[in-house]
C-alpha cells in the first residue's frame, strides 16, 4: 500500500471509498427493519451487482483548479477512459488537444499502460467489495424516519471497529447523512464529513483534515442500475515530503448510455475520437 492514493489518484480513491456506501440496491425494505439492518441489506445487494457489471458511456463536466473542463467517457473492459471535449466552454488549445490524444492512445500503444489501467480499475473494485463487508460493522447507524419514500439514514464511526487499512481509516473517520429510496433500496443522495483528522503512519507518513466533505447523488440510469451523477469533493492534507493535498473537485454526469458489456479500450477510442485518433 502506497501513499499514492492521497496525491495523483485522490478523487477516484475516495469515491472509491464512498461508492460502497451509495450503491445501494435490492427490494423493498421491511417497516421492522433497523438501520444497520437496511443498510446491511443494502450492501450485500451491491456486492452481488458489483458481479455483474456492466458498462456505460456519458458526458462529464469537471470543476477543479478554477476550470470547467467538459469530457466524454467510457466504461471498458479495462477501465473507464476520457477525452477532452472543452475548457471553459471553448475548444480545447492544439497543445492540450495533443496532450489528451497522446494520453487516450497510450493504453492501446503501450502495453504496460494498459495494464496498469486494468490494474487500478480491478484494484479499485476489489477495494469496493472489501469496503462492502466491512461498512455494517465500521458505523453506528440512525434511521430518522422517511421523507417521501426516502429513507433518512445517520451515520457515525462506531467506536468499536478497528479499521485494518488506509482506505478502512479515512472512510471509518466520516459521519453524515444518507436518503435511501426504499422501493429499492438506492440511495438518492449522500453527505459525509470527516469527523476527525486521519493520520497514515502516526501523522509520519500524511494525514487527511478533520471537517473534509464529501457529497454525492445517485440516479437511476435504467431498471436496477443506479449510477453517480454528481460529486464533490472538497479534502485538505498532508503527504510525505510535506506535500499538501487540496482536492477539490466537482464532477456531474449526464446523458448516460450503455455500451457492449465486452467493449475494448480500442473499441472505445473508436467511439470517442474515430479511426484518426485510434491510428495517428
Amino acid at each position: 500500500m502506497t501513499l499514492q492514493v492521497l496525491h495523483s489518484r485522490a478523487t477516484r480513491c475516495f469515491l472509491a471509498m464512498l461508492v460502497p456506501l451509495i450503491c445501494l440496491s435490492g427490494p423493498s425494505a421491511l417497516p421492522a427493519q433497523t438501520g444497520k439492518e437496511l443498510v446491511a441489506d443494502a450492501c450485500y445487494n451491491a456486492r452481488h451487482q458489483l458481479e455483474h457489471k456492466t458498462l456505460w458511456q456519458s458526458q462529464i463536466e469537471r470543476r477543479t483548479a478554477g476550470h470547467v473542463y467538459l469530457e466524454e467517457e467510457i466504461e471498458t473492459v479495462d477501465g473507464p477512459i476520457r477525452r477532452l471535449i472543452s475548457v471553459d466552454g471553448h475548444k480545447p488549445s492544439p497543445s492540450e488537444r495533443k496532450q489528451d490524444d497522446d494520453k487516450l492512445r497510450d493504453p492501446v500503444q503501450n502495453p504496460k499502460a494498459q495494464q496498469a489501467l486494468k490494474k487500478d480499475s480491478t484494484a479499485d473494485e476489489r477495494k469496493f467489495d472489501d469496503l462492502l463487508r466491512v461498512i455494517p460493522e465500521a458505523f453506528l447507524f440512525e434511521d430518522q424516519g422517511n421523507q417521501g419514500g426516502l429513507e433518512k439514514i445517520a451515520f457515525r464511526p462506531n467506536p468499536a471497529y478497528i479499521p485494518k487499512t488506509y482506505e478502512e481509516r479515512a472512510l471509518h473517520a466520516m459521519s453524515g447523512i444518507i436518503l435511501i429510496y426504499l422501493q429499492e433500496k438506492r440511495l438518492v443522495q449522500l453527505s459525509a464529513t470527516l469527523a476527525q483528522q486521519v493520520d497514515f503512519g502516526c501523522g509520519v507518513l500524511g494525514h487527511l483534515n478533520k471537517g473534509g466533505t464529501i457529497n454525492l447523488t445517485r440516479v437511476r440510469v435504467s431498471p436496477g442500475i443506479w449510477k453517480t451523477s454528481s460529486s464533490k469533493i472538497d479534502i485538505g492534507g498532508r503527504v510525505v515530503l510535506f506535500k499538501t493535498i487540496s482536492k477539490q473537485c466537482e464532477e456531474t454526469h449526464s446523458g448516460f448510455k450503455l455500451v457492449a458489456s465486452d467493449t475494448d479500450i480500442a473499441q472505445a477510442l473508436q467511439q470517442l475520437g474515430g479511426a484518426s485518433l485510434y491510428f495517428q
